[in-house]
């Protein structure tokens, strides 16, 4: 079970009171869950001492952007075990980060709609990079490949089985030679690595709200 300790090993107080029903009218887009679903929800957060309030999304992850078959996520908070695309979840108030699904990112944070926004994002962003890495690149020489995508120059080189990646030209151009933090030593991981430059999440963390 989720601790409710703080770092200086006290229990947290409660912040806020759950209350017997939750009215789905305070939570923008929620027009279509039960009271009950929300009432659980911030009965669990109640339970752990946790403020019901002030959460903010950091980051989606998505389980399968490697592995199609990888195992699915299980909500932290209502326990789905379904949970493909991970929504962690901050709070100034709470000792570590919280982990769900959308809903219940949503019902955190107090903005449904929000949350569905980044999981719409993040869907159309995987069938993207899906379609990418499939896509024929020039190869005129060893050791240079070399494509364009949405009008952005792409060029990927090897030396050595170092590969090295760069997005644009000029002063404008944007390069890198890791992927996931690691140097890029196959061609995969490159297109792999090329696709993030062009396509970061950044681009839309407009809809990651902050407080």
């Amino acid at each position: 079970m989720r601790s409710a300790l703080n770092e200086g090993g006290i229990m947290r107080e409660t912040m806020l009171k759950a209350s017997e029903t939750a009215p789905s009218e305070v939570l923008n887009g929620s027009e279509n869950l039960s009271k009950e679903y929300l009432a659980r929800c911030l009965k669990i957060l109640n339970k752990w001492g946790a403020p019901l309030t002030g959460w903010h999304c950091i980051n989606v992850v998505d389980v399968r952007e490697e592995d199609d078959e990888a195992e699915l996520w299980i909500c932290e908070l209502c326990g789905c075990k379904k949970v493909r695309f991970i929504h962690v979840m901050d709070n100034a108030l709470y000792f570590e980060p919280v982990r769900v699904g959308c809903i219940c990112a949503g019902v955190m944070e107090g903005d449904v709609l929000a949350a569905k926004e980044r999981e719409r994002r993040m869907r159309n962003r995987a069938k993207r990079r899906r379609t990418f890495v499939k896509h024929k690149w020039e190869h005129p020489r060893s050791g240079l490949w070399y494509r364009v995508y949405h009008g952005q120059e792409l060029m990927i080189t090897e030396y050595s089985g170092a590969y090295y990646v760069q997005a644009g030209q000029g002063q404008r151009a944007r390069t890198t030679s890791k992927y996931k933090g690691k140097p890029i030593r196959d061609l995969y991981s490159a297109f792999y690595a090329a696709f993030d430059l062009v396509d970061p999440k950044d681009s839309f963390k407009e809809v990651f709200k902050e407080v």
